[in-house]
This record gives structure tokens, sequence and C-alpha cells, in this order.
């Protein structure tokens, strides 16, 4: 099973060890491939040269209040300590408080995220420019680990996350030559997206966007998970359907306790969710390891800096 990672990935070490961790988590029936492809993209430290700094919203206090909590919050992604701690008080704020709360907010969030935001949408243009070196990469990981499979009569199982869900959809339909998958689990997909507005690779980007568009055999099955609170992960059934006429399976991902966090994308949330590994035992019908190893795993928190990819 090749196991493809998403955006904004810039240590192969991290992406290795997570994809060991999924191993361990699913059992010794299962062989899994790592494709990195994060080092084809530059880091994005030197984003922050050209953020604008608010000198006036830098310091800790201000006079009437403490914004130092923002910060805690926003490095902890506590969405509801965000919001409590942005309303606390503010009716009896001054005018000049409440601009200074707001700027320290504003500020927090976009050097928070601008960088892990800049990266994602690199990467969005990085595939489109270099779309044929990055899928050649999934080849070359097949011709070295898994000789004379991919094709028709010896297809593979696919995980891939976010942009590498888009990667393996792409080579699949429209690759050449194209890729035979026969388990495509993905997590965090924006393949529907992409799709919907126009941007899926020939010869699917002339389908009727408000009919469900029929995929090649190429794709036998198809597993897609999401997290609702996950803002790039989406619906795969609304617009496509199997070369056999039947849905893709969108399955939802329960937060739980994570779903109080504001950005749930990072691959190490889904990878490590009981929901994902029932899905990919039964998707390739294998046996499910000792229950007590998979709850360790779905609780392990995130293990690289891919927490909002």
């Amino acid at each position: 099973m090749l196991v493809i990672h998403g955006v904004a990935n810039r240590d192969r070490s991290a992406f290795e060890a997570e994809v060991a961790a999924l191993a361990d988590a699913l059992g010794p029936e299962v062989r899994l491939i790592p494709v990195y492809w994060g080092d084809f993209a530059r880091h994005a430290d030197s984003v922050d040269q050209v953020l604008p700094y608010l000198e006036w919203a830098a310091s800790d206090g201000d006079d009437d209040g403490e914004p130092g909590a923002f910060r805690t919050a926003v490095a902890d992604r506590d969405m509801a300590q965000v919001f409590g701690s942005l309303t606390s008080g503010w009716k009896r704020r001054s005018a000049a408080s409440r601009r200074k709360v707001l700027g320290v907010f504003y500020a927090m969030v976009r050097r928070q995220y601008l960088r892990a935001s800049a990266q994602f949408t690199g990467d969005l243009i990085l595939y489109q420019r270099r779309k044929s070196e990055l899928q050649a990469l999934i080849w070359e990981a097949i011709m070295r680990h898994a000789p004379g499979y991919g094709l028709e009569e010896r297809p593979v199982d696919v995980i891939a996350h976010s942009l590498g869900a888009t990667m393996v959809f792409d080579l699949a339909v429209a690759g050449h030559p194209a890729l035979h998958v026969d388990h495509l689990i993905t997590c965090a997909s924006q393949t529907a997206f992409f799709h919907a507005i126009g941007a899926s690779p020939s010869p699917l980007d002339q389908a009727d966007p408000d009919v469900a568009v029929v995929l090649p055999p190429t794709i036998r099955s198809w597993a897609n998970l999401y997290v609702p609170l996950d803002p790039w992960a989406f619906l795969t059934a609304p617009v496509f359907r199997l070369h056999d006429g039947s849905e893709p399976q969108d399955i939802e991902v329960y937060a739980g306790e994570r779903g109080d966090r504001i950005l749930t994308h990072a691959s190490s949330h889904y990878w490590t969710h009981p929901v994902v590994l029932d899905t990919i035992h039964s998707q390739l019908g294998l046996t499910p390891p000792d229950p007590e190893v998979d709850s360790l795993h779905a609780t392990s928190p995130p293990t690289t800096d891919e927490e909002v990819t």
C-alpha cells in the first residue's frame, strides 16, 4: 500500500515516522510504501519578512486588559478559549483597548497560520507547475519497492492525505500511463472541490458540474474520510461515481475532543484515528490488531509541523 502525504510537509523523517506508526497500528499484513514529495517545495520561513508588523499590538498588556490570553489560545488552537478571551469583558473595554485586542488577535492568527497557509497555497501551485514530476515519484516508488504493480493486472492500494489524494486521483484518471488502484483511501481530500470549480484533469474538466461524473475503471473502490471541521476536506459522492455506478464512500471521522481545535487537517490527526484505521482494515479485508494498540495510536498527539495539512 502506497502512503502519500499532503501539503506543507517539509520533514521527511517525521513523515516516515508517521508511516511507521501507521504500519504498527495496521499490523504485519499490510506493507506500507511511503511516497515523500515535500522536498520539491521550499520552506515558507521567508514569508515572515514580508508580513506587516503591528508595533502597537506587540506588547502583552493594554490599558484595561491582558491580550496575552489570545497568544496562548491561538497557539493551543483552542477555539473555545480564543473566542472566550476575545469576548470577555468586551463591553467594559475602551475603544483603544478593543482596537488593540483585535489587533493582537489578528496579528497572532496571521503570523501563526500564514506560514502554513503559504505552504498550502504554494504546494497547490507547485503541483500544477510540476505535476508530471510529482506523479513520476509515485511510479518511481512502485518500481523501486513493488515492480510490476500499478497496472491493470496488479493494481495497488493507496492511502493518501490532502493534495496527495489529488495526485493519485489525477494519475489514475488521466495519467500516461494511468495508475490502477484497487482500494483508494483518501483523508481530507480536495479532489471533489477541484472538480467542482472546473480544475479536474482532462477528460473530466468538460463534465457537467451538476451531474456526477463516472470515473474510469482505474479506481476500483474509494473510501473518503473527512472531519467536518476540517476546512480543506470535501465530500466525493455528490460529484463522482465509480465505474460500476456506485458512489464512493464518504466516511465522517468523529473529531471528539480534537474537534475543539481550530484546525484539524493534519495527517497525524487522521492516520491515528480509530475510524480511519478501521476503514483501512475493512477495505482491505484485514483483521484489526490488538484494540489496545489502536487506542494508543488514536490518542497520540500530532508529531509533525503539518498541523494544518
